[in-house]
């Protein structure tokens, strides 16, 4: 290092300490300070030599991970029976419905109130309706539904051409 640069450096760090000692004002007995940490007595500063700012032991303890509860979500319904309302029959009050529930093959079987549907107990038989019920949910099937029938064709009358023959 050329010992220019050296005297320079010498010369700055002089001329700083004289301006520190400048910013010292002394009013009286009281000394009246900048940097408040001057004031302390260096026996009470020794905490950054015991540990050190960037030592792992200086960090606070990481905070303990409390475990979550995963709450799983319900199951989803079970669907209602696939269920074909063929017949009701209506008797003082009393209804009985033939059906043909999926699973049971092409077996018709007779309900009525109360009874079992693939896990749905019928509630009600109506006129032209079968209730089912599964706790709070229910499902109607109706004796005839309101879907369009399929329309017949249109027969549409054929033209029939004049065949026209070459001129000889």
């Amino acid at each position: 290092m050329p010992i220019a640069l050296q005297m320079l450096m010498v010369v700055v760090i002089c001329l700083s300490a004289q301006l520190a000692r400048a910013a010292e004002v002394s009013t009286g007995n009281a000394v009246v300070v900048n940097n408040p940490v001057e004031l302390q007595p260096l026996e009470q500063l020794s905490t950054t030599r015991d540990k050190p700012l960037f030592s792992p032991a200086r960090r606070q303890p990481a905070k303990p991970v409390v475990p979550v509860a995963r709450q799983e979500p319900p199951p989803p319904p079970a669907p209602p029976p696939s269920v074909v309302v063929l017949g009701i029959v209506s008797e003082n009050g009393d209804g009985q419905a033939a059906i043909r529930a999926a699973g049971k093959g092409d077996k018709v079987v007779r309900v009525r109130t109360g009874d079992d549907v693939g896990g749905w107990k019928v509630e009600r038989i109506e006129p032209r309706r079968l209730v089912l019920k599964q706790g709070e949910r229910t499902v109607d099937f109706a004796l005839f539904t309101t879907a369009a029938k399929p329309s017949k064709p249109v027969e549409r009358p054929i033209r029939q051409t004049k065949a026209t023959s070459p001129s000889n």
